[in-house]
């Protein structure tokens, strides 16, 4: 039998990718519901703009993806067998994408935070720094939701 190991940055997209399984008897209203619906969607979008940045910014991801999970004592980490596990708080539809975009905006945070020039000082001294660095690349929301 032949095992493939999957990159840890497919295991977080696989699991950010998973439909959200929304009840609508959880809800009772239409529009309550498809609102619900498109905040989800956005939070895909969200995940989705820190993976391609991260992609491109972040030297050895999977590798950072792999040791965030492996130490997270966060709702998402790494099981005993490989597979992603998640504590739900309150309803796991709404939290599962966030938590997702969390691994990837703290990788990218502390790859910011660690940047050092040729001196070896740090390249950004405070957050702030960091924030204006970063909001030239991300989205408002993102920005909002992630590194506010």
């Amino acid at each position: 039998m032949i095992t493939i190991q999957k990159s840890y940055t497919q295991l977080l997209t696989k699991f950010a990718n998973q439909r959200p399984g929304l009840d609508f008897h959880n809800y009772g209203d239409v529009q309550l519901f498809r609102q619900e619906s498109r905040e989800i969607t956005k939070d895909l979008h969200d995940f989705t703009e820190l993976l391609r940045y991260a992609m491109i910014r972040v030297n050895g991801l999977d590798d950072k993806i792999e040791a965030y999970l492996r130490t997270s004592s966060g709702r998402l980490r790494l099981g005993e067998h490989g597979m992603l596990e998640y504590i739900t708080g309150q309803y796991f539809p709404t939290e599962y994408r966030p938590a997702s975009a969390r691994v990837l905006a703290d990788i990218i945070w502390a790859d910011y935070r660690d940047e050092k020039r040729a001196d070896g000082t740090h390249v950004y001294e405070t957050g702030h720094e960091i924030r204006k660095a970063l909001s030239q690349w991300l989205s408002r929301r993102v920005m909002k939701n992630y590194f506010n």
